[in-house]
Order: structure tokens, then C-alpha cells, then sequence
């Protein structure tokens, strides 16, 4: 089953604004309800003329930590080194980590992360982060 992106919606939405839950579902057909950034529920669209949507196999997300998917996207950059907030929205783009509320990680979460694992990364200056060689 394709899903678009912007169906991808924190379970939570149903409290705080349910008017965008439905107004994906009436634009895109489905919504997946995000938990703890794992699929939990799937919203359809009613179509009389095609029972297929509800016959269909989700694929399990990765379910990586943040310094995982940096490693992952780091590893496959130039020189291994990427701008903090453009590794935060490859990594969302690639849904390699979400926040426990479907979001994406921000920048500042990223370079703290380097200070966790400095045997992993290193921060430079300009807000650049570099995956450091494994020894």
C-alpha cells in the first residue's frame, strides 16, 4: 500500500486538531495513526467501488535511535559530513527516526546527539556533522 507522507499524522492529532486528520483522509484516502512512532491505526476513506484498501499488509517502519539514523545517512554522505538540519530532514524524509509524536527530529536534537556519542561523531563548526572513521 503507497502511503504519502503527509498521511503520516501523531495518534494524538484526533485530540488536538481532528479537522486535519479528516481533511488528509479526504485528500489522500488513508491516514496512519501514529504511537510511540509505530503505526497504530489506519483511518480509510469509505469507497463502495474498491474494498482493496482494506485488504492490504503494513510495512513494519525501521525502528532506529536517533544517533542509528545518523550514522545510516552520515555514512552514505560526501566526506561523511552534513549540515545539522539537513541530516534532521533526510533522516525524516527517509522516516529512519520519528519522536514519539510522528515528528521530526530538529537540529538541536542532532547536535546534542554528538555530544553523547563523541567516539561516533564530531561537531563542527558551522553546525556540520561528521561521522567519525570506525576504529
Amino acid at each position: 500500500m503507497d502511503i504519502k507522507i503527509d498521511s503520516l499524522i501523531p495518534f494524538d492529532s484526533l485530540k488536538t486538531n481532528i479537522e486535519h486528520v479528516f481533511t488528509v483522509v479526504d485528500k489522500n484516502g488513508k491516514v496512519v495513526l501514529l504511537k510511540d512512532n509505530k503505526p497504530v491505526y489506519i483511518v480509510l476513506k469509505y469507497d463502495e467501488n474498491n474494498s482493496t484498501d482494506a485488504e492490504f499488509v503494513m510495512q513494519e517502519m525501521p525502528n532506529y535511535t536517533l544517533h542509528e539514523a545518523m550514522r545510516i545517512v552520515l555514512s552514505e554522505a560526501e566526506n561523511k559530513t552534513m549540515h545539522a538540519s539537513e541530516l534532521a530532514d533526510e533522516i525524516y524524509r527517509r522516516r529512519l527516526y520519528l519522536k514519539k509524536d510522528g515528528s521530526k527530529a530538529e537540529y538541536t536534537q542532532i547536535r546534542a546527539r554528538c555530544g553523547h556519542y563523541p567516539d561516533m561523531f564530531e561537531a563542527l563548526p558551522g553546525n556540520r556533522i561528521k561521522l567519525k572513521d570506525s576504529v
